[in-house]
């Protein structure tokens, strides 16, 4: 078998990489595709109701559903997030809150996959601002798949802020045994008095609250990577035209 040189093996790359990035995203034809910069918002009924996808950076996130489906979705809104993990989504929640032996329980679903097949997502960062007081919980717990909506399971992640806590915030941070060109994301968040944990206990004291919810990815290879790879390559381009 004869090996593919020059010309030949550099545009077999490219076409194969096409290839890759045009199976990664959905096609323009039949969604739409609303570009976020940081600083950008976009309200989460949107995304329901309308089907719309979301770009920050080079990541895409599309699916969007809740249940229960009568959840006032018109009081969450959703923005553009970068960090120094990476590039995600903050959600902010409007009145998410439970008192005494009140508790309230929602689960959102939604996709995130890459638009550079160099950027395999290789884990997630959540994090979530609230406050408790007495015995209330708040908490957000995570699943991740590879293969849809409950199949494929590759990591699970619970953020919490418990009772007796004395920070408002929250964070987790899991990587993916092996990075992904797409993951299906089902997250459940909930907020309980827990009154009646103590017989004593004045159950308007016991308070759970999340305001935001904060949701990155980690990519591989990291933008640091992927500047060092570009000076090697660099390198060698000059070491091969010297000679």
């Amino acid at each position: 078998m004869s090996l593919i040189k020059g010309g030949a093996a550099s545009k077999l790359l490219r076409a194969v990489l096409l290839m890759a990035l045009l199976g990664a995203r959905p096609s323009s034809a039949t969604v739409q595709v609303t570009n976020l910069t940081n600083g950008g918002s976009i309200s989460l009924s949107n995304l329901v109701t309308s089907a719309l996808y979301v770009q920050v950076g080079d990541k895409l996130f599309g699916n969007f559903s809740l249940n229960p489906t009568n959840v006032a979705v018109g009081e969450l809104s959703l923005s553009a997030l970068t960090n120094q993990v990476g590039y995600g989504f903050s959600l902010q929640l409007n009145g998410f809150d439970a008192v005494g032996f009140g508790s309230k329980d929602i689960s959102l679903f939604f996709t995130a996959q890459v638009t550079n097949p160099f950027n395999l997502i290789s884990g997630i960062d959540l994090s979530i601002t609230g406050g408790v007081s007495g015995w209330g919980d708040a908490n957000v717990a995570e699943s991740v798949y590879t293969s849809g909506f409950g199949a494929g399971k590759i990591a699970s992640l619970f953020v919490d802020i418990n009772p007796g806590s004395t920070s408002p915030y929250g964070e987790g941070y899991i990587p993916f045994p092996s990075p992904q060109p797409m993951v299906w994301i089902e997250k459940d968040i909930s907020v309980s008095g827990n009154a009646g944990q103590n017989p004593d206990d004045n159950p308007l004291g016991d308070t759970a609250a999340i305001s935001i919810i904060d949701q990155t990815f980690a990519q591989i290879p990291e933008p640091g990577t992927m500047a060092l790879l570009g000076v090697g390559l660099a390198g060698l381009l000059i070491v091969r035209r010297r000679k």
